[in-house]
């Protein structure tokens, strides 16, 4: 009787190891992939322009959130360009509302293969900036941190160009369904 309780008592607790440790094994799903951490918003964005080799600062113009960025000017600058000329752009995000603030631009170029910078110059002839030659994220679409803009021939004029930052969370930057990070016009002056 004691050997048939022994044996009752191991196949119990085998059994029950065996269904404890399959109840408790985390099965990971394929189909739903990891969080990602969002990043803050971009309160402030400065737009360099820099010459056609890319190494020297010509001009900036910084945009600022000031719903969440108070005392701050909302506008600092503009962006003096000449026409029939060739520069090269280059954004810095920084967080602002958070105090130091918070330089987000290395999490936005992590993170490029979810964002894409879109571009539109506004003004009597939208032909006179042409945003072209946006760098590229991992899989070789269209990124824009960095970029070439091409200031065509003509008279003084003005307008804005206005910048959009998509953040596609599935990465399908052909997507309708996207977050803007960044919805702003720099103002643009065209000297002859």
């Amino acid at each position: 009787m004691k050997h048939l309780l022994a044996v009752l008592t191991g196949v119990i607790m085998i059994t029950y190891c065996a269904l404890t440790t399959v109840g408790c094994k985390k099965e990971s799903n394929p189909e739903t992939p990891p969080p990602t951490v969002e990043h803050p918003p971009a309160t402030t964005v400065t737009f360099y322009l820099k010459d056609s080799s890319g190494t020297t600062i010509l001009d900036s113009c910084v945009v600022r959130d000031t719903s969440l960025v108070h005392g701050q000017p909302p506008l600092v600058g503009q962006l003096d360009v000449t026409a029939g000329t060739i520069y090269r752009g280059k954004f810095k995000l920084v967080d602002e509302s958070q105090s130091p603030p918070v330089d987000l631009t290395a999490d936005v170029i992590s993170e490029k293969d979810a964002h894409l910078f879109r571009f539109r110059y506004t003004g009597a002839d939208t032909t006179r900036v042409v945003v072209s030659d946006r760098d590229l994220d991992s899989h070789g679409l269209p990124f824009g941190l960095n970029f070439k803009v091409t200031v065509t021939a003509g008279g003084a004029a003005n307008g804005n160009l206005h910048v959009v930052l998509e953040h596609h969370d599935d990465g399908n930057k052909a997507g309708t369904v996207f977050d803007l990070d960044l919805d702003r016009d720099f103002p643009v002056a065209i000297l002859p």
